[in-house]
């Protein structure tokens, strides 16, 4: 009965939905529309909705979006940084080059074997067949003859939080108001030079005062050139650094198991300019690729303050001499929390010098960190081979090779305790409508790393060893199924599992695309997983489980439409449920059922976009993330847990090619009286609400 009354009535919308897009004939695909919500929806599950990164990346699409990559003239690297093509794909396409001379129509890719129509569509409003060359314009010039924007959001939540309600005395735990203040400053010359800075105060930060005397709580600026000869790349200042597949560095957002399956090698420039407003994934200094041949080298250095929870103090000398872990909140409100603000001194230096070759690249790479002080925590048995001391050594070794086909590619990386890491994956087609990917990791408990992002269940590649391996098949025409399987295990401790564990990821989706104006999809998610019993088990039961280890499940099916009306309204819907399993209690269920609307009309400066949905979880195990459209740069993606319903409208305007603006505002109503939020982030009543406007001038 928990599921069954939604999903009648929903029956009907979803029959009256097939039943109307047949009665159209329009093929209005929009162009330009990004395809990164699957994978951050998949990456905010993973990460349980933490601060992803995601709006360097987002920008880099956009700006390729009026920046359109010259298909007959780019060269290797830059067909690679772009991510939009595998390995396979820029091979053929140079050798097509080489062979044929320049495409004059994106659609001459169909006859290169390696792009199908599908891949072509996707990429299509990224890339360009224009005869245009890149002039040989002074540097003074680009300095000042490119495009400019400035931008600027303010959004708040209505309701007041209790940290912002004064107590007895008139103080409140919060040293600010509830206002959210971003301003950002971007120049870029075409794809060659880009400089700008960045300011942002999060909700209960100060602006100016006694606890912020420098105005805004975090500043960030940046200074880029790109280059043809031997300076290939030149960061000043914030900038982001990734090297081979991320099991010693990489900093902004990248990819890990999603519902491209066979999209699972990390690729990207290795140096790039920041402009996102996470307070710690990235380097402030100074970096440079160089070109020698073949080669290229890229030295980097960075010095930057960064927060941490102080343990001992040198009293005489005002100094931090152990500290017990790095803060990554960013959150500036209270004093706790300014106590902690760059708290410690952190150095890091290093190179990487990769060669390439039209069918393969290899490197090696080291980074070395210094910190202020020495990091001496209180160590769980779970964290018994985490980083202690002042100081690590990285070091790695990795490479690509195409033969063929067959794309073999990984990365082996080693820590000063004499502790490996290593990745290892292969990418191939084994008939024309099928394509398959493996990948084997090997994570030792004792590996030690900072700033990893790498392809793994853990937030770090360490204390892990796994097996995937994902499919692609298109049996049919307008049909494709995909999936993989994630068999991996932990061989020591970890947090809430007192013994070594195991666990399977399994993810499979049909979907069903009869026009690029309809896309529809079903799909099956399945994670179980070891830990330690919980006092649910204990409750309900009234006895201590058999194994104090007991296997925990998660579950969900979803069914997805989107549809293209015409050429400025689509619309998207929903219906998902999920469930919760745990060993030895009674499995908790939920279900999110939603409706979009989307109208952007071609010839009109104004365009609006809105959701609808319902919610119904049992315990906060069950929620269901849900990825929603925002303001331009920003990202929303939502837990939602509990019962009750939301909405959101967020409205477009450009009354002049100078100008932008958004307004956006949404609502979570809660039909029980449990607590919105906890402590000091606690909202009064059964609503939640927030607001946002953003402003962006160009010229």
């Amino acid at each position: 009965m928990f599921l069954r009354t939604p999903f009648i009535c929903f029956a009907t919308v979803v029959l009256i939905f097939v039943g109307m897009r047949s009665g159209y004939a329009q093929e209005n695909k929009a162009e330009g529309k990004l395809l990164e919500n699957d994978i951050i929806e998949g990456a905010a599950e993973q990460a349980d909705n933490a601060d992803l990164n995601i709006d360097t990346y987002q920008e880099n699409l956009t700006y390729l979006l009026r920046n359109k990559i010259n298909i007959n003239t780019a060269a290797y690297t830059e067909l690679r940084n772009s991510t939009l093509f595998t390995e396979v794909q820029i091979r053929d396409l140079i050798r097509h080059r080489e062979s044929f001379g320049d495409l004059l129509n994106i659609y001459e890719l169909q006859t290169i074997p390696s792009f199908a129509l599908e891949d072509i569509l996707r990429v299509k409003a990224f890339i360009t067949t224009s005869n245009g060359t890149v002039s040989d314009v002074p540097l003074g010039e680009q300095l000042y003859t490119g495009n400019y924007q400035i931008f600027h959001r303010l959004s708040r939540y209505v309701e007041t939080q209790e940290g912002y309600i004064p107590d007895s005395t008139g103080s409140t735990a919060y040293a600010g108001n509830n206002l959210r203040m971003y301003t950002r400053f971007r120049y870029t010359y075409q794809n060659r030079l880009s400089y700008g800075f960045t300011a942002e105060k999060d909700a209960g930060e100060a602006v100016f005062g006694p606890t912020q005397p420098y105005g805004f709580d975090y500043y960030s600026a940046h200074f880029f050139k790109k280059g043809y000869g031997t300076m290939r790349a030149l960061a000043l200042g914030d900038y982001e650094l990734r090297i081979g597949q991320g099991l010693m560095m990489w900093s902004g957002f990248g990819f890990g198991k999603s519902v491209f399956p066979i999209a699972i090698r990390r690729a990207g420039p290795v140096l790039d300019s920041y402009t996102s407003n996470n307070e710690n994934r990235f380097l402030r200094g100074a970096g440079a690729t160089l070109a020698y041949g073949k080669w290229q080298i890229t030295p980097f250095i960075s010095y930057k303050r960064i927060d941490a929870n102080v343990s001992l103090m040198d009293s005489l000398n005002d100094e931090v001499v152990t500290f017990s872990a790095i803060d990554e909140s960013g959150l500036h409100r209270t004093e706790n929390e300014l106590e902690r603000k760059d708290a410690i001194r952190e150095v890091m230096g290093g190179f990487d010098a990769t060669w390439y070759s039209e069918q393969m690249s290899f490197g090696f790479s080291a980074i070395s960190y210094h910190y202020s002080a020495s990091l001496q925590p209180e160590l769980s048995p779970y964290e018994l081979y985490d980083f202690t001391g002042n100081s690590l050594l990285n070091a790695s070794v990795h490479y690509n090779y195409l033969w063929r086909n067959i794309l073999v590619f990984g990365e082996t990386a080693v820590s000063d305790n004499g502790k490996a890491a290593t990745l290892n994956g292969v990418i191939m087609p084994i008939d024309p409508r099928i394509d398959i990917a493996l990948l084997h990791r090997y994570f030792s408990p004792g590996y030690q790393s900072l700033y990893a992002a790498t392809f793994s269940e853990s937030t770090l590649p360490q204390n892990e060893s796994g097996m995937y391996a994902g499919i692609e098949i298109k049996p049919v025409r307008q049909w494709k199924i995909s999936g993989y399987i994630d068999l991996y295990r932990h061989p020591w401790l970890r947090f809430q599992t007192e013994s070594p564990g195991t666990g399977t990821d399994i993810l499979a989706q049909v979907q069903w695309q009869p026009s690029r104006a309809f896309t529809t999809y079903l799909r099956f998610k399945s994670e179980t997983g070891d830990r330690s019993a919980s006092n649910d088990v204990y409750a309900e039961t009234g006895v201590p489980p058999m194994d104090d280890i007991i296997a925990l499940g998660r579950r969900s099916m979803r069914w997805h439409a989107d549809y293209d009306v015409n050429k400025s309204i689509s619309v998207k819907s929903r219906v998902e449920i999920s469930t919760f399993d745990e060993q030895g209690a009674s499995a908790e269920h939920g279900y999110l059922i939603f409706q979009d609307l989307n109208y952007k009309p071609m010839t009109r400066p104004f365009g609006f976009a809105t959701r609808f949905a319902i919610f119904n979880t049992e315990s906060y195990d069950a929620r269901i993330f849900a990825y929603e459209t925002e303001v331009l740069y920003a990202y929303s993606i939502v837990g939602l847990s509990g019962r009750g319903t939301r909405a959101y409208l967020m409205c477009t305007y450009s009354p002049f090619g100078w100008l932008d603006i958004w307004a956006r505002v949404a609502n979570t109503w809660y039909s029980e009286d449990d607590t919105v939020g906890s402590g000091n982030d606690a909202f009064p009543g059964l609503t939640r609400s927030d607001v946002k406007l953003q402003v962006r001038i160009k010229w």
